[in-house]
């Protein structure tokens, strides 16, 4: 098998002129933690890789008048720690902070991870929450820009072309009203990939108590990432107390049931939905710790 041709673009220019050049057999390379292993357990090789690591003006974090705006080859170890991130999205600060292991985490990408497309992605899972808008640019020097939901196809899949490549992710900064978390059950405690995850955002009214504008996004059942609307009804305007969180993880149970029916897997993931709810609520710190009845 002849070996791929490596082009290394040092701006977007040089990028443009060399997605022009791909086909459907060509692979884009940021930090390669996924793509590197597929390569190797595969046993395949692309015609062209194109390394995106020399884009530096592609890492960054900034807030642009209410929208924070990520660079694609920001690195899981940036977000995690960057203040704006951390004051504006916290649920993906915390997902990005449960990343592999802190090697990992030095070089994945945000872009990278959207472009996989893996269903257990968690800063995936974060963004879906987020409301996250993906910019791209293609062998045409074209941009667009699209919602995440969009650009998700399937798990593997995205409906990215093959001269496409992601350049920002941008979503409304949340406000000093909201509360947001992440949360994720593995196989072990630590550099583990997700079984289930969840990203839940609430604007809370310190005054009533309540809830409302709440997101929630359940990653790793089913074929991507996704929000369930039936699930963020359940818990919108509800005061935030322990009847509530009981009233939430059993909606958690039922949004799996809905996402994966029939699945060998679902007995297991209803059971982990439930406490990963509790998980997530108490993390919200609305009300006293909550549990569930046998735990």
């Amino acid at each position: 098998m002849p070996r791929a041709e490596l082009l290394t673009p040092s701006g977007l220019g040089e990028l443009t002129a060399a997605l022009q050049r791909t086909t459907s057999s060509s692979r884009l390379l940021a930090g390669g933690t996924d793509l590197v292993r597929s390569m190797r357990h595969d046993h395949w090789e692309p015609d062209l890789l194109i390394d995106l690591s020399g884009l530096r003006e592609l890492v960054y974090v900034r807030l642009e008048g209410d929208r924070l705006r990520v660079g694609a080859l920001t690195t899981f170890a940036e977000l995690q720690t960057d203040p704006l991130v951390r004051r504006h999205a916290r649920c993906l600060a915390e997902a990005a902070a449960r990343v592999g292991s802190a090697q990992i985490r030095n070089v994945a990408t945000v872009g990278g991870n959207i472009a996989n497309a893996s269903p257990c992605a968690d800063g995936v899972t974060a963004l879906v929450a987020l409301g996250a808008d993906v910019r791209t640019i293609d062998g045409g020097g074209r941009s667009t820009v699209r919602p995440l939901e969009q650009v998700l196809v399937g798990s593997g899949r995205t409906s990215l072309a093959p001269d496409e490549a992601i350049t920002e992710v941008s979503f409304a900064a949340l406000g000093s009203d909201r509360r947001t978390t992440f949360v994720k059950i593995g196989s072990r405690a630590t550099v583990t990939v997700a079984r289930l995850s969840m990203a839940l955002i609430v604007k809370y009214d310190g005054v009533s108590g309540t809830v409302s504008e709440v997101r929630v996004a359940l990653g790793a059942v089913g074929e991507t990432a996704f929000r369930d609307a039936r699930l963020e009804e359940l818990l919108e305007g509800r005061a935030a107390h322990e009847e509530s969180a009981h009233l939430f993880a059993d909606g958690c149970t039922d949004a799996v049931r809905r996402a994966i029916p029939g699945r060998s897997s679902l007995p297991y993931k209803q059971r982990a939905a439930v406490g990963l709810a509790y998980d997530a609520w108490n993390a919200l710190g609305l009300c006293d710790r909550c549990q569930p009845a046998w735990g």
